[in-house]
């Protein structure tokens, strides 16, 4: 059939059809009258090219695949299968990341400086960015993978203990990078062994908001300090957490912030 009548059939333009004729995917025939003309046989080949390029194969391959044997198409789908299930769970990080932050939005709208029990994963974290910060080969490697791994990694951020128990005001804050550890076994993330992992488990967490996280003071984490008091326990170790999202809040640029610590009962 013309191509006009071959192409409407087939629910594709017409200069597809002749792309598809011209690259020898389907193999029309000149006629005496200078028409191409198209069988039963061509509209098949074109129906079992977009099936494939359907699975993401693209229009050489398909090409390609009319002149190879099921085993070797078998194993492109094979190929095809693993990649899709790799995007399939990176995927559903993405989700569970996004449902997290929503879940921090909750949280900071009604317990700024507030004390609440919050069930965190183990982690691992990477401090480039404070005081006293001095960065290993390890540390730069690890980095580079944590950043390379966004959005399923998060900005972490560090309240040494030392910073706590001294005499001054001041704390001494550190920033960086992280990833929850059932995140990185997900994406078969290899850091170097000498990144330790920071234990998880059910912390008392206090959320903040902040132009410059650098300059937190012992008053801005004196609820959870005094928290720890009343139950007749003392920091004994960082305060470690995350920066979630920065935002406008009163015409001011804040940070929004929530640092925990694991109780005493539970370490």
């Amino acid at each position: 059939m013309k191509v006009s009548e071959f192409s409407k059939r087939l629910g594709i333009s017409t200069s597809k059809v002749r792309y598809y004729d011209r690259i020898g995917l389907i193999s029309g025939e000149r006629e005496k009258n200078n028409y191409r003309y198209f069988s039963n046989l061509d509209a098949l080949n074109i129906y079992h090219a977009q099936m494939l390029r359907s699975f993401d194969m693209s229009i050489e391959e398909s090409l390609y695949a009319q002149n190879q044997d099921l085993s070797t198409i078998n194993n492109w789908f094979e190929l095809r299968k693993i990649e899709l299930e790799k995007l399939i769970r990176q995927q559903e990080l993405k989700l569970f990341r996004l449902n997290e932050m929503q879940e921090f939005f909750s949280l900071i709208n009604n317990n700024t400086q507030e004390i609440i029990n919050y069930t965190v994963d183990n982690s691992y974290n990477v401090f480039n960015f404070g005081n006293t910060v001095n960065l290993s080969k390890d540390n730069i490697e690890t980095v580079k993978i944590l950043q390379e791994a966004m959005p399923y990694s998060y900005i972490s951020i560090k309240i040494t203990k030392e910073s706590i128990l001294s005499n001054t005001e001041n704390l001494n804050v550190l920033i960086g990078l992280g990833i929850l550890e059932r995140n990185k076994n997900k994406l078969n993330l290899n850091l170097p062994k000498t990144i330790p992992p920071t234990k998880g488990g059910t912390k008392l967490h206090i959320l903040l908001e902040t132009e410059n996280p650098f300059n937190l003071t012992k008053s801005d984490i004196k609820p959870l300090l005094d928290k720890l008091e009343s139950s007749n326990q003392y920091i004994d170790g960082d305060l470690i957490g995350r920066v979630y999202i920065s935002y406008m809040k009163y015409n001011k640029f804040v940070h929004g912030i929530g640092l925990g610590y694991l109780p005493d009962d539970i370490r």
